[in-house]
């Protein structure tokens, strides 16, 4: 089912606007006979209103609906196809969260070997404070011995 509002407007106009306009009166004088005697003499001009007016006309309301599908192919189709896309953008939001957060892991790693990092009380001190850096293995760290 689907409702559908709709508004049109219509204007129609007179150019050039006239508010009269003259009719000719013709000689109606007949002979005895009932033939005209003066035919297509004009007596006079009769004056007439032309109510002549722009007008403009607004008109609303609304359309309702109703589709039965005869098969339903289409719609399982559809269906599917948007579930399929579904789950593709799942995967690319899922691939994107890990690419951040291993670039996040990274940064923060780096930066804490050279013993850098956030104040405890800036804002962004949470976004590493996560991250452990341990030793290499295998990795031999500057050290000194004392001899006795």
């Amino acid at each position: 089912m689907s409702f559908s509002p709709f508004i049109t407007t219509s204007f129609n106009q007179k150019r050039p606007m006239d508010y009269t306009y003259d009719t000719p009166v013709y000689d109606p004088s007949v002979d005895d006979d009932g033939n005209l005697v003066n035919p297509g003499r004009i007596l006079y001009y009769q004056e007439n209103y032309s109510g002549n007016k722009d007008s403009l006309g607004i008109n609303f309301g609304g359309a309702l609906t109703f589709t039965f599908p005869l098969d339903n192919r289409f719609q399982d189709a559809c269906l599917k196809s948007a579930t399929t896309q579904e789950k593709i953008q799942q995967q690319i939001l899922s691939k994107e969260r890990l690419n951040y957060e291993l670039a996040r892991l990274k940064n923060c790693g780096e930066l804490a070997i050279r013993g850098i990092s956030f104040s405890p009380d800036s804002v962004y001190h949470k976004l590493c404070e996560d991250v452990i850096v341990t030793e290499q293995k295998n990795q031999v760290l500057p050290h000194t011995h004392k001899l006795e």
